[in-house]
């Protein structure tokens, strides 16, 4: 059968045909397809709450959700420092650990190395052979090498610096996604309550429930750190919001 034929069967499709076709017409860039398929669906009249009421409901949803995309994304790498600083001690004391054994295994074989090109014979003083119940045999204070005590407590003093340094870049990002996360919940806030006349709270509750203790977690650390938030950016949220309200309230009546 023709494409033209086909044409002809339109008004006979189900919904759910017609749906799929829309999609796979959209999907395909078919643009005439696709109006020919919104043309042709059967009418119905039907008895709805007013609908200025439901559009101001689901406008409130979808502005919510859209504002959660880059609120989420603040959120989610606040959990992740939070991760990596219970992560983070751990992982330093393992690695200064493998440095320090890596050093001094390093040194043994040198020293050995180096004791027996000499000429010498038995173990070389830092490192004499292990005693008879396998435990290592210290040397003497006269015959501990001090080069290889001096580097070892540089290998430490490194390793405290390292250790230290890596904490500091958690509290930046800390404080940098506090305060985007912050910034955007404000410039939300100022919107719901001087366009919606509701609190932010009182919304998002209903749209975000499963999210809200993050995002009063969220609040807690701005207050604590003393996080001040981006003006700029809460009144252009604050102004774009409204004027998308705006549009729903002439929409709606």
């Amino acid at each position: 059968m023709s494409q033209n034929g086909l044409h002809r069967h339109y008004d006979k499709l189900e919904p759910e045909e017609r749906f799929r076709l829309d999609v796979l017409a959209a999907a395909r860039g078919d643009a005439q397809e696709s109006e020919r398929l919104v043309r042709t669906c059967n009418r119905r009249s039907y008895v709805m709450n007013d609908a200025s009421f439901v559009e101001r409901w689901r406008s409130a949803i979808d502005t919510t959700l859209r504002i959660y995309i880059p609120l989420g994304e603040q959120l989610a790498k606040l959990r992740m420092v939070d991760a990596f600083r219970v992560f983070v001690p751990y992982s330093q004391t393992l690695l200064s650990n493998t440095a320090m054994d890596a050093y001094f295994k390093g040194h043994e074989a040198g020293s050995r190395h180096a004791w027996a090109h000499a000429g010498k014979s038995g173990p070389p003083p830092a490192w004499p052979d292990d005693g008879p119940d396998g435990e290592l045999v210290e040397p003497e204070e006269d015959e501990r090498d001090a080069a290889m005590e001096r580097d070892a407590d540089e290998l430490e003093t490194v390793a405290e610096v390292c250790n230290g340094f890596f904490p500091e870049i958690l509290d930046e990002l800390e404080r940098r996604c506090v305060t985007e996360a912050f910034g955007i919940w404000t410039g939300y806030a100022a919107f719901c309550e001087e366009s919606m006349g509701v609190a932010a709270e009182k919304i998002a509750a209903v749209v975000l429930e499963p999210v809200m203790d993050r995002i009063g977690e969220m609040k807690l650390r701005a207050e604590r750190m003393g996080v001040e938030v981006d003006a700029e950016l809460v009144e252009e949220m604050r102004q774009k919001l409204g004027e998308t309200w705006r549009m729903v309230e002439e929409r709606g009546g």
